[in-house]
């Protein structure tokens, strides 16, 4: 079916089951960010790949909702004349719920689908449509039923960490959860539907999404019981006697609801209702009573322990490795003429490879040459990619999973000639990259905190950025991990940053920008990890520690411009990129190397 028949089809189950709208969202019934095809539902119905993006269908109506870092993207994959595309970054555009009560009645219908909508959603959903009795149907899903060629969920089987790479055993983190839960009382347990936050407490790993190594899955846990719900073919023999050993019974995937449904009183399950699915949250028995909020694993697991920070150094060392082979190429091949996006993104898993620690790229490379570059989430393909010339910048944001932590960095290259305006913009961006890499803060500081005082470098020569400086990132896991996050904006993905503290072992990512569309783009990004740094009379201070190591483009940093502190904690810092590298290198490496960091005079 093209999308008219779709939505043709769509339309008339609409009237079927006697609803005005139906929304449709990105996710899948564990809010991951990047899902199977399975739960692609918005891209089977609209075209649209990004991953962020829904729609609201009417009888007379398609509509279409993304924001800034998308919108170019949605144009170019949305069939022209079906759906009509909304930017939330422009001013004035109404969000879906607004355009929604122009067109709903009292007493009329919205069909969502229950198993994938979150409860906190679909709470916000009757707060912001404030219609007289508004009904909500959420039994059926409707592109479900029209979806008539929908991808399986994958059947590849599920595999554990080795214990140099999970450095705490199950047992261990199931303790450590219990012990949190006894703050809720004696009869305290908890719902988890995470699969990131599964994944880590179990120290199981799968293949059921692109991206990240996760397995579909949910787990209920009390002071006594463990309970994994997942699909049961995927685990082996050997790994089902270990899971049990340690006190897990298993289920199928589809038997969550009879677990919850067998919860008795006194019981109390603290569940995280931005990741629980409606269906689900409705299946708690009634006189069980509910304590919601941030989940438990999720804040258990940002804090990343001493093992599991140094295996990070060396995840980042291993795709740093592979990075400044990459840059080596390029500065090669660009001269001779037949070099594409698509194909550096390509290129970087040939170099990745050769680490017997790599697993797979954790993202759909972004890598944008020139105007490009200016789109913070272009994305090439094999069909949609530049070529790249010898002049100005090229951008690429890359991310991979390693069987000892997860990574994501990016670096915006010289191919040619600067103008003087690319030089100041990327001088602008690595001030304001040293400024959070360099910056104290008392314990209990926010992100949102910090993201205004590296914004600040921006703000007072009128320029700014439209994404947040950082985000958190997982072990073996997300790229984009909660709770925290280092922006001032409310993050849908992150409901609990602005009011999280960040915590010694966090580990986020500094990446401050400078975009302007049909010119350039930069960014510049390393990972760095929250650390204690001194304590006195004020109180504990905190500090963050460097993880990636990759030469900056020397050639783009304007000297007048830094400060002489500036250029000593540059000099020092590619001191160190060498140092950690060059024992990976050949000797022509190494000397290409030891160019790029020699010191800036």
């Amino acid at each position: 079916m093209n999308t008219s028949e779709k939505l043709y089809s769509l339309r008339r189950l609409l009237h079927e089951v006697g609803a005005k709208a139906i929304y449709v969202g990105t996710t899948d019934p564990h809010q991951t960010e990047s899902v199977s095809a399975h739960w692609k539902a918005v891209q089977w119905l609209t075209g649209f790949t990004g991953s962020m993006g829904y729609a609201v269908v009417t009888q007379d109506c398609a509509e279409f909702w993304t924001d800034g870092r998308y919108t170019t993207q949605a144009g170019r994959e949305i069939e022209p004349g079906t759906f009509h595309i909304n930017s939330l970054s422009e001013p004035g555009t109404p969000d879906w719920n607004e355009w929604l009560m122009g067109k709903l009645c009292d007493g009329d219908a919205l069909a969502v689908d229950g198993e994938v909508l979150s409860e906190s959603m679909l709470r916000s959903f009757k707060e912001k449509l404030p219609i007289q009795g508004l009904r909500v149907l959420y039994d059926r899903n409707l592109v479900g039923e029209i979806w008539q060629d929908r991808p399986a969920v994958p059947e590849d089987p599920v595999w554990e960490l080795e214990p140099q790479y999970a450095v705490e055993s199950r047992t261990q983190k199931l303790s450590a959860l219990r012990k949190r839960l006894q703050k809720y009382g004696k009869a305290a347990s908890t719902l988890l539907c995470g699969l990131d936050d599964i994944a880590w407490l179990t120290n199981l790993r799968g293949n059921d999404n692109p991206l990240y190594p996760f397995f579909h899955s949910y787990a209920y846990v009390s002071q006594d019981e463990a309970h994994l719900c997942t699909d049961l073919f995927k685990i082996s023999d050997a790994i089902a006697q270990k899971l049990r050993a340690d006190g897990w019974s298993l289920h199928e995937y589809k038997d969550i609801s009879d677990v919850i449904k067998s919860i008795k009183a006194p019981a109390v399950i603290y569940v995280d209702p931005t990741k629980t699915p409606f269906k689900l949250f409705e299946a708690i028995p009634g006189d069980v009573c509910i304590k919601t909020g941030l989940d438990i694993v999720t804040a258990m697991k940002a804090c990343k322990s001493k093992g599991e920070q140094e295996n990070i150094r060396t995840a980042n060392t291993h795709e740093a490795v592979a990075v400044v082979r990459l840059m080596r190429w390029i500065e090669e091949t660009v001269p001779c003429g037949n070099l594409d996006e698509y194909t550096v993104g390509q290129k970087l898993n040939e170099f990745r490879k050769l680490s017997p620690l790599y697993l797979q790229p954790a993202n759909l490379p972004i890598v944008g040459y020139g105007e490009n570059a200016a789109l913070p989430h272009y994305r090439p393909s094999k069909t949609m990619t530049t070529q790249i010339k010898p002049a100005g910048f090229l951008l690429f944001d890359v991310c991979a999973q390693y069987l000892c932590g997860t990574t994501d960095l990016t670096r915006t290259v010289a191919v040619g000639e600067l103008t003087d305006e690319m030089k100041y913009d990327y001088t602008v961006t690595l001030k304001a990259h040293i400024a959070l890499a360099r910056q104290k803060f008392p314990y209990g500081v926010t992100g949102n905190l910090l993201d205004a005082i590296v914004k600040s470098n921006h703000w007072n020569r009128f320029m700014n950025f439209g994404h947040g400086t950082g985000h958190g990132i997982g072990y073996v896991l997300n790229v984009h991990e909660g709770p925290g996050k280092i922006i001032i904006e409310y993050a849908p993905l992150f409901p609990y940053a602005r009011g999280v503290a960040l915590e010694e072992g966090m580990l986020f990512s500094d990446e401050p920008g400078v975009y302007k569309p049909g010119r350039h783009g930069i960014r510049i990004e390393n990972s760095v990890l929250v650390q204690k740094s001194r304590k006195n009379e004020f109180g504990q201070f905190m500090e963050f520690e460097t993880v990636t190591f990759l030469p900056y483009e020397k050639q783009a940093i304007l000297l007048s411009e830094l400060t002489a502190d500036e250029m000593d904690w540059i000099n020092q810092y590619h001191a160190q990129v060498y140092e950690k590298l060059s024992p990976y290198l050949n000797e022509e490496e190494k000397n290409w190397l030891k160019e790029k960091t020699s010191p800036l005079s």
